[in-house]
């Protein structure tokens, strides 16, 4: 069951193991509101989540946005399924980009379409060259899926995740706790 951002209840939510590990990872974008998520315009990724990891000092990188993917924390972090389930898509052959640059043309990026019970999750932006993972494979939970990286229409190297349920986004939540911007996720 998922919370929106006044705290009733959804119970449409799927409920997924949380892809990341080793870390302290924080919401960028997330919530079921426009205000605290930009991504709520769009119907598919209504509840889509921003996640990024939090390096050794409480940052998501060393300096101020730099260009060098490398000193981004969560850059080249392992991604793991976040449920049982099978591949639907496999979307590969994007570089990493250097920010500020955006690949548009392709707003994904590499990226891997998994379908967990009647849902279909959505990882996005992942690393060049990392996904290990084919189209109709089939995944349990914390089977490598492949790395975080900045391809596609991104600011940043980041974890984008949404479900999609008969056409329309649906809440996702982690161990039954509904992120939002500025969550905190300790692994």
């Amino acid at each position: 069951m998922g919370y929106s951002i006044d705290g009733s209840s959804d119970k449409s939510a799927i409920d997924l193991n949380f892809p990341l590990d080793q870390g302290v990872y924080i919401v960028g974008h997330g919530g079921s509101n426009p205000l605290i998520n930009y991504h709520n315009a769009h119907d598919i990724q209504t509840y889509a989540l921003d996640i990024s990891k939090l390096n050794f000092l409480g940052i998501r990188a060393l300096g101020i946005y730099p260009s060098e993917l490398e000193k981004y924390a969560i850059f080249g972090d392992n991604l793991y399924s976040p449920c049982d389930g099978r591949i639907l898509k496999v979307d590969k052959g994007y570089e990493d980009l250097e920010p500020p640059k955006r690949g548009e043309g392709h707003p994904a990026g590499n990226h891997v379409v998994v379908q967990c019970e009647d849902a279909e999750i959505t990882l996005a932006h992942m690393k060049e060259n990392s996904i290990v993972v084919d189209t109709l494979d089939t995944v349990e939970v914390g089977d490598l899926l492949g790395k975080v990286g900045n391809s596609g229409n991104t600011t940043e190297p980041h974890l984008h995740i949404h479900a999609v349920k008969d056409g329309k986004g649906i809440p996702v939540t982690f161990n039954n706790r509904f992120l939002v911007r500025n969550s905190i996720v300790w692994k």
